[in-house]
């Protein structure tokens, strides 16, 4: 008998891309499944942003970790999905996973983390569902909206584009800043302003894992300079490579646009902006070890 084929086998990105060939939509989708966003037709001449991310006990957190950071990334990392697009979130809806015998104290703890940040980036939490389940299970999706001419896809790179990243990378699970960071939107908002970006990825599972979905997704490779990759102190170039969990912002730009952005950034964006290498041709491309993988 022949053995079933495995989510394990075929990994998140095969599993995606299978799921995508058997998906057909209609004209109101303007990005269907593949980016950080489904982009949609909106009202007043804008694009609806459209995301999910789940957390998983034992995989996102730990029942140990304080409900209050546990609810703050719940929510940010569907932020940064909207900063990623270069868009502005608005709405989101919160859907708990709850094992029968967990504290009502731990639920209002959690929710105390969503609502705070909810405050920070103006969202509006309206509404979810509950269930049972065997761990713990938060899922977030969340609506927001852009302008289409600061829409940026992942796909969209070209050969000679410069790579550009947002603030410092690694250690972020150790130091225990994957619960606590910020999305970048304001970030992403002024430098969509300031320049013209050809793609942006958030950085969820690692710069390498990242930086390969973007280059697939623009048909194209890259050449990384290992000494600008910029890193936390005692983080090691591997760890910054792989270790994910820093959901900053990877970009490419014409060398014009990366240019003026980096002079600009020099005096206006706290967290810094950075060159870190190259768009090239596909075969041209450094092999770059993996990040982190979820099957």
């Amino acid at each position: 008998m022949k053995r079933s084929l495995r989510v394990s086998q075929v990994g998140e990105e095969g599993l995606i891309e299978r799921i995508k060939r058997s998906i057909r939509t209609d004209s109101g989708v303007i990005r269907g499944i593949g980016d950080d966003c489904a982009v949609l037709k909106g009202p007043s001449g804008r694009h609806l942003l459209f995301a999910s991310d789940m957390l998983v006990e034992r995989v996102h957190f730990l029942r140990s970790s304080p409900p209050e950071k546990v609810g703050w990334k719940a929510l940010a990392v569907n932020v940064s999905d909207i900063a990623a697009m270069g868009g502005l979130p608005r709405h989101a809806v919160v859907s708990l996973g709850l094992p029968p015998q967990t504290p009502v104290a731990w639920v209002d703890r959690l929710y105390r983390g969503l609502r705070r940040c909810a405050r920070r980036f103006g969202v509006n939490l309206v509404g979810g569902d509950t269930n049972r389940s065997d761990r713990l299970v938060i899922d977030v999706a969340i609506l927001g909206e852009v302008e289409p001419s600061r829409v940026v896809y992942r796909a969209g790179a070209r050969a000679g584009d410069w790579l550009l990243v947002t603030g410092r990378l690694g250690g972020a699970v150790r130091s225990g800043r994957h619960l606590t960071f910020i999305p970048r939107v304001r970030e992403a908002r002024a430098l969509t302003q300031k320049g013209r970006l050809h793609a942006m990825i958030d950085l969820s599972d690692g710069l390498s894992a990242d930086l390969s979905r973007l280059c697939r997704a623009s048909g194209l490779g890259a050449l990384l300079d290992a000494s600008r990759v910029p890193r936390r102190r005692g983080v090691s170039l591997r760890a910054a490579l792989t270790e994910g969990e820093d959901f900053e912002l990877l970009m490419a730009a014409p060398p014009r646009e990366a240019r003026r952005l980096l002079r600009w950034a020099k005096w206006h964006l706290r967290c810094g902006l950075h060159e870190i290498g190259r768009v090239v041709p596909r075969r041209g491309g450094s092999v770059l070890p993996a990040g982190f993988r979820h099957f």
